[in-house]
């Protein structure tokens, strides 16, 4: 997840410029005076400066740095040809005819062309086994829609051998190798300032499918200080959380809670998991061979 920034330091620079400003204006004199006054005007810039710093709270640090994983390049086999080429067939489709399994988007007359093919290429796809079962599955990011239109999408095989569709959420997606996958809402346009709102999924070995765990949302004391709940603020981080465990029944009415407690409930299904790199690639004819490709 992608902390918020912090805007205090800029905030300061420009007040202490204002300040000193404002000071220069009312210590100046004239040079036979000598520097004296300007000595003064530094010291207190200087100690003003200093003592607004300490009471400015630092940006909220939403979780510990992760390190990443990459997944290794594997070869085809007998074991995961046919897989491959069914999400080969999967892909080319999409290239070809704009259209995904279940045909769950719109073609909107697409018809193939060369330019229709090069702004294709902006969707991604990876095949890797990103949820930690021991099967490659198909990642695609399909953004060459409207926002209401993009998907990201994770096709797996069942015990007979055809496409299911395992997964479903906005394009914005941070992978974990402890099979959490953590979706970006599609908009912010709430009170959270630079936090972005998300849902965290877990994996459940048991169905084969991912499982929504919680939502946050959050509050910016700077983004919106009016009202903003100082008490519940005891981390003293400029921000408080929702933390949503059912978005439709709780959106709206919960009270939300203080750094800390957010950081226990995130820990409790993402302590000591890595964030995973996916092998991302265009969605083209070249890079969809490459799936099936001897060598």
């Amino acid at each position: 997840m992608n902390a918020p920034k912090t805007i205090f330091s800029t905030e300061l620079h420009t007040g202490r410029r204002a300040l000193r400003h404002r000071l220069d204006d009312l210590f100046a004199a004239p040079r036979r005076r000598g520097g004296l006054p300007l000595v003064c005007t530094l010291l207190l810039v200087s100690m003003l400066g200093s003592l607004v710093a300490c009471n400015a709270p630092s940006a909220p640090t939403v979780s510990a740095p992760l390190p990443t994983v990459s997944f290794p390049s594997l070869p085809v086999t007998e074991e995961n040809r046919d897989t491959r080429t069914l999400y080969a067939q999967v892909l080319t489709t999409l290239l070809d005819e704009n259209l995904l399994p279940g045909e769950i988007n719109d073609p909107e007359g697409y018809i193939g062309t060369v330019a229709e093919r090069e702004a294709m290429a902006e969707n991604q796809f990876a095949v890797c086994d990103v949820d930690g079962d021991g099967r490659e599955e198909l990642v695609i990011q399909y953004t060459t829609a409207i926002v209401a239109g993009m998907q990201a999408l994770i096709y797996d095989i069942d015990e007979n051998g055809d496409l299911r569709l395992q997964f479903s959420e906005f394009p914005n997606l941070t992978f974990y190798d402890n099979g959490a996958i953590q979706a970006g809402w599609s908009h912010n346009q709430g009170l959270a300032g630079d936090f972005w709102p998300y849902t965290l999924y877990v994996y459940d070995p048991e169905s084969d499918l991912y499982r929504d765990v919680g939502s946050v949302d959050a509050w910016s004391r700077d983004f919106q200080p009016q009202n903003y709940p100082v008490d519940t603020d005891t981390s003293n981080s400029g921000f408080v959380y929702y933390v949503y465990r059912d978005m439709g029944t709780e959106y709206g009415l919960l009270s939300p809670v203080d750094e800390s407690q957010y950081l226990q409930w995130r820990e409790e299904y993402l302590s000591g998991a890595a964030e995973l790199e996916l092998p991302w690639q265009s969605l083209t004819a070249e890079h969809i061979q490459t799936l099936t490709a001897a060598g």
